[in-house]
């Protein structure tokens, strides 16, 4: 359906009446969708269907099962080089950030801060040094990794952005990346800060998050600032302290099985063995 326009009239006249129909039977349209929502009591269409769909969805990812699915998927996704935090960003912002947002606003309003996992709780307890709790993974190498320099060096090289919670050069370059060993430290620590996490803010010895905290604050900093009190620094700190004696054992067996296989390259590579 088109406004025919005489010859002489510019194309670019032309071309814009004949967008202006479709324009109108558009805007009709919403308009009478508007008007019979509202004699239906539904002033906000989409504020009903975040009713409809979102709000269960929230109130069922505010639960221990739900963080713990979300730590898994978003490790287990890691172990095959795909990045988890970022193909699972559209549901924390769908769902967790909501969260984060309504404890803000409760606390702007004196109420009671009603949801305990949310964006701003995986930042600041769970993800310390980014997905892994890899801060954990560095330190653990400096304390105990002395038997192969590549760690060592690695792990030196990756402290400054692991502060930041950028964890890349340990994920690909040690790897963690279809490494067996690794993964399970590297999987079973955040399972491990996401419960006790969980349950110290669950029966109140911290408080809930309140801000919403950027993702490179660094680790105990960031459990400070996200529960606005010095309660999140110390369950952040044992968090850290946690993730170090996980990954310790494992940064050993990782060694030995490493140094392993360079032997056995070694003595079956005769020009090596020459040298």
């Amino acid at each position: 359906m088109n406004i025919k326009m005489p010859d002489g009239v510019p194309p670019a006249v032309s071309k814009s009446f004949a967008a202006l129909l479709p324009a109108m039977i558009t805007l009709t349209i919403f308009g009478l969708i508007k008007v019979i929502t509202v004699k239906l009591g539904i002033p906000d269409l989409h504020q009903a269907l975040y009713d409809l769909l979102q709000a269960p969805i929230a109130k069922l990812a505010n639960t221990l099962w739900s963080a713990i699915v979300i730590a898994i998927v978003n490790h287990f996704l890691w172990f095959f080089g795909l990045h988890g935090s970022n193909i699972l960003e559209p549901l924390m912002q769908a769902v967790y950030l909501p969260a984060i947002n309504e404890n803000i606003a409760a606390l702007k309003a004196g109420a009671e801060i009603p949801n305990i996992v949310t964006k701003s709780f995986f930042d600041g307890f769970v993800y310390l040094g980014g997905s892994g709790a890899t801060i954990g993974l560095l330190i653990a190498i400096l304390i105990s990794g002395r038997k192969h320099k590549q760690y060592k060096d690695l792990s030196k090289l990756s402290v400054a952005p692991g502060l930041f919670n950028i964890n890349e050069p340990v994920v690909f370059g040690l790897p963690i990346v279809l490494n067996p060993i690794l993964f399970i430290p590297f999987i079973l620590t955040p399972l491990v800060l996401t419960i006790l996490s969980y349950l110290a803010i669950a029966t109140g010895i911290v408080p809930k998050t309140v801000v919403l905290l950027p993702w490179t604050t660094p680790p105990i900093i960031g459990g400070v600032v996200a529960t606005a009190s010095w309660k999140g620094g110390v369950l952040a700190a044992i968090n850290l302290v946690i993730s170090i004696i996980i990954y310790i054992p494992f940064i050993k067996m990782a060694e030995r099985a490493f140094l392993k296989k360079e032997n056995e390259q070694l003595h079956a590579d005769p020009i090596q063995r020459a040298k």
